[in-house]
């Protein structure tokens, strides 16, 4: 964990607010001129507004401290209580003991009822990537800022051994980690994050409710896997994967129904549906189903659950496919737009039925969650919508990241607004999805074997005219630049050499330089 201390000042004449620009996961010390015992009241917090800290209810940080002053003493520490998460019963996250005392994630301090000189230090704690591991650059400004946003999103909040869902519940959650792992892989080299998440979920799935996240584990085996090449934690996992899948809950015909805590979530908050007609069995969490065989098949070279794919796909088709269209469950006749992105998003489609799923996705933009808006947007880059991909990434809109940041954000929320959800934290990952989009889907920069020693550059026709981009993997850095006319990938930090097998795809030589599976292997 990398330690980093940020230092202001000012005078105080009974009132100051002093503004750190980005939010931090941070601890705060001060120094203040105790000539009497007054009581000097101390606020940090997440969002201020005309000069002074704003409280409104919900998640966000607003800490009160009263110091009593002592001629006698100069350095006061804040004391930040200790953490307690919104469910309680849940497995949440300590602060690891190294960080000396709790943490709290706040951009602003406010000192009150206080005349004289003030100086604070916040002692932050950030991930070990450093901030230049990975960079992007382009000709489109608004596609930058996003980027930026949401890069210093997973940097910022990466910092405790699991991926946590953000500060109001502080623990690990399948959606969240979906989405918080593919950017923190883009964005640095480090996988110990990823591994001690899969590793808490094998523990402590039994805690998750909703169907879906469970089903996505098999997704984050594999992604782990291919950006790591770590074969031996792929190997510990396997055999418990399976029961990922949830054959327990599936009924006579083969689609599934959620039993007692465990239920079907579709997206999140339940404003953000579209609309989505709910059954005894739905076509959201089958669909996600239907991944996860296809992952494992992938990863287990075992063609059971390649057969037993195309067997729900078949049942799905024969039970939800209406009128050209997929609907929300069999006795439905609505189509969402989530049945439609992932429709697209899990390949369930034929060619000839892409265009009308296509055209739900054009109509209704994003009429989903932060979380769904993964998922709306690899469908959009995976199926040709790449100039809809583009739009939405950078859309000024209140459904939009900018919006986040025009509301006070400086780590990506839990949604797009306070319209939204009221009753959010503001260090919420699973809203950074652009971390991992524009790498891998406009960059187009994706491994293809274990370890990233074979990958793909294949930038989206809607990317920007001019780009640079570099790719931290566990051998060392991919840099990609694209200009009108030219596409250039080479290595940095490697002795390893590049070779190109095909147009946009290349494979990594093996070098003095192990790879992580190397390493491990060798243990």
């Amino acid at each position: 964990m990398r330690k980093h201390i940020t230092e202001l000042s000012g005078l105080v004449n009974g009132h100051l607010l002093l503004d750190f620009q980005k939010a931090a996961y941070a601890q705060l010390e001060l120094e203040l001129d105790g000539r009497t015992q007054d009581l000097a009241e101390v606020v940090i917090a997440e969002y201020a507004k005309d000069d002074q800290v704003v409280h409104v209810p919900g998640w966000r940080t607003f800490k009160i401290n009263d110091i009593r002053l002592s001629p006698d003493q100069k350095l006061y520490r804040f004391h930040i209580p200790e953490h307690r998460g919104a469910y309680g019963a849940f497995p949440h996250i300590e602060t690891p003991p190294e960080f000396g005392g709790e943490i709290a994630v706040f951009r602003y301090v406010e000192i009150n009822h206080y005349y004289g000189p003030a100086k604070v230090r916040r002692i932050e704690f950030y991930n070990d990537a450093p901030e230049d591991a990975a960079h992007f650059e382009s000709s489109d400004k608004k596609l930058n800022q996003i980027w930026e946003f949401c890069k210093y999103s997973l940097l910022a909040t990466s910092i405790f051994p699991c991926y946590v869902d953000g500060e109001r519940e502080r623990m690990p959650y399948e959606g969240d980690t979906y989405i918080a792992q593919l950017g923190h892989f883009c964005c640095g080299a480090d996988y110990s994050i990823a591994e001690h998440t899969i590793d808490h979920f094998m523990a402590n799935g039994k805690h998750t409710w909703p169907t879906e996240w469970l089903l996505l584990t098999p997704l984050l085996a594999r992604d782990y896997w291919l950006y790591s090449g770590n074969q031996k934690a792929l190997e510990r996992w396997m055999p418990e994967l399976p029961a990922k899948t949830l054959p327990h809950l599936l009924r006579e015909d083969g689609l599934l129904v959620p039993k007692g805590k465990i239920r079907d979530i579709i997206d999140w908050p339940e404003e953000d549906r579209d609309n989505y007609e709910f059954g005894e069995t739905n076509f959201v969490p089958n669909a996600y189903r239907y991944e996860a065989l296809k992952t494992l098949s992938e990863m287990a070279e075992n063609n059971n659950y390649n057969i037993e794919s195309k067997q729900l796909m078949s049942i799905i088709r024969r039970t939800m496919f209406k009128n050209g269209l997929f609907v929300d469950n069999p006795d439905s006749a609505h189509t969402s737009l989530h049945t439609a992105l992932f429709a697209l998003r899990f390949g369930l489609l034929e060619p000839v039925e892409i265009p009308a799923h296509q055209a739900i996705l054009r109509e209704r933009g994003m009429a989903c969650s932060v979380y769904a808006a993964q998922y709306l947007l690899e469908s959009c880059f995976m199926t040709g919508l790449d100039e809809l991909g583009i739009q939405l990434l950078t859309n000024d809109g209140p459904r939009s990241w900018f919006n986040m940041m025009r509301e006070g954000s400086t780590i990506s929320m839990e949604a797009w607004g306070e319209f939204d959800k009221p009753h959010q934290d503001w260090s919420h990952p699973w809203g950074a999805a652009p971390a991992n989009i524009i790498p891998r889907f406009v960059v187009g920069v994706r491994p293809t074997a274990p370890g990233f020693v074979r990958f793909v550059v294949k930038p989206s026709p809607a990317a920007p005219e001019r780009f640079v981009f570099r790719q931290p993997t566990p051998w060392g850095a991919i840099e990609i630049r694209k200009d009108s006319t030219d596409l250039k990938v080479s290595l940095s930090g490697t002795e390893r050499q590049l070779h190109q097998e095909a147009p946009g795809e290349f494979t990594v030589s093996p070098g003095s330089q192990p790879l992580l599976s190397d390493a491990i292997l060798a243990r």
